[in-house]
């Protein structure tokens, strides 16, 4: 009896359940030798692994299986223009057999184990494997759903305003991301199926209107007591890399202020200054929309370094902290589907 199971990489660790696959002992099954012998390629794309258990085994089966598309999509990649948007790994809670987060951007569905077998040295082998036509349906059902959001995003970014223009595009963009490393995959599992799913938008047009709509959003910086202008210089750096132009008329206002005070504390040879950073993003109304802070002590052997360490530990807040707030405020902006 076959088995169907959920799993998820972390690290390079595989998380299998072993319950209802099941095991041969005697002579070696024709599958370890040759797999598309007991799985023809044309219904199936399979792939073995081994280890001292079984759990190990399906593991090692699973994780050859996952470097199939690894090959494709790593070579794939090197052919694409790279400016695309980054995002966050595509995870979701689905009724279906088995993800596999590969290089925390990438999540293969439906992977299927079916048998294992121990030889006489006490070694495990198992198969993992994809039922092609069941695999490229699953895939179709989620390709269509990404393709409908940015359809829905697209319709969005007809907004005149150019924080809601920008935020719909960026949501277009995200959701063409993900379809397109399932459209990756899926051509890997069935080609025709991938063909069929392809959509009606070009990405790359996409991502152009991305950057076109970025470009016009002007954002001013002023942060009192930044006489180094380093907390400048790190916002400029935040900024400019979502592709918005430091400049006016602001359509975004990042100011706040910096300070940084000898406590007159010398412990040890240490000498200890006081920080504080608070910073605000705000629209060209005076709506505020984020806020980015961080206070506490720092120390060294002398003042001049315990005041470096304090601007490094402020220039890693808005860089931490920064862009987590700016994402979730045009998220906010567009509705969700």
């Amino acid at each position: 009896m076959k088995k169907l199971f959920c799993l998820k990489i972390i690290l390079p660790a595989l998380l299998l359940s072993q319950v209802g696959c099941k095991s041969l002992t005697g002579g070696p099954p024709k599958w370890l030798a040759n797999p598309k012998s007991a799985y023809p390629e044309d219904r199936f794309l399979v792939a073995v692994g081994a280890g001292d258990t079984r759990r190990a085994a399906e593991n090692a089966a699973a994780g050859n299986l996952a470097r199939i598309f690894e090959a494709h999509i790593e070579s794939d990649e090197r052919l694409l223009d790279q400016t695309r948007e980054t995002t966050t790994s595509f995870e979701r809670t689905t009724d279906f057999t088995a993800d596999i987060s590969i290089l925390s951007s990438q999540t293969l569905y439906n992977i299927q184990h079916a048998e294992a077998w121990k030889d006489k040295k006490g070694r495990y082998h198992a198969v993992a494997y994809f039922d092609r036509r069941q695999t490229a349906s699953i895939y179709r059902g989620k390709i269509d759903e990404l393709t409908a959001r940015v359809d829905f995003y697209i319709a969005q970014a007809g907004s005149t305003d150019p924080l809601k223009k920008y935020a719909a595009l960026r949501a277009a963009n995200r959701h063409a991301e993900e379809s397109r490393y399932l459209l990756g995959q899926l051509k890997i599992i069935h080609s025709p199926s991938a063909s069929a799913a392809a959509p009606n938008y070009n990405l790359n047009e996409l991502r152009t209107a991305l950057a076109d709509a970025a470009r016009q959003i002007n954002v001013q910086i002023s942060i009192a007591g930044d006489t180094e202008r380093r907390m400048t210089a790190c916002l400029v750096e935040l900024i400019t890399g979502y592709g918005f132009v430091i400049g006016q008329p602001a359509v975004l206002e990042i100011d706040g202020r910096v300070e940084i005070t000898d406590t007159g504390e010398r412990t040890r040879g240490m000498v200890f200054v006081r920080y504080e950073l608070a910073l605000r993003i705000k629209e060209a109304g005076g709506n505020i929309v984020a806020s980015v802070g961080d206070k506490g002590r720092e120390a060294h052997r002398s003042l001049e370094q315990a005041r470096i360490r304090s601007f490094r530990t402020m220039e890693n807040t808005i860089q931490a902290n920064g862009g987590q707030r700016l994402d979730a405020y045009f998220d906010s902006l567009v509705d969700q589907q």
